[in-house]
């Protein structure tokens, strides 16, 4: 089942409420598609993304994703022993 979801973008070092920060993004789609998505803009813009669900997003309460893109570390685990 579709359902709309409206994603504000906020970055790390601004402090204002959420209320104040402007909806840049809406999509119909299903919530597991609308959390890839947020989890991807949140990689790619380095910032905080709210996700809300329905018509009125700055009235709902909305979920809150923050992923920080890594650098692979290759690890030296020893060598392989036979």
């Amino acid at each position: 089942m579709e359902t709309q979801f409206n994603f504000q973008i906020k970055n790390r070092k601004d402090k204002r409420d959420w209320e104040l920060i402007e909806v840049s993004y809406q999509i119909y789609c299903e919530r597991n598609t609308a959390i890839r998505y947020a989890r991807r803009l949140s990689k790619i813009f380095h910032s905080e993304i709210r996700m809300t669900q329905g018509a009125e997003p700055l009235k709902t309460s909305g979920t809150y994703i923050y992923e920080q893109a890594e650098s692979l570390k290759i690890k030296n685990y020893g060598k392989l022993v036979q």
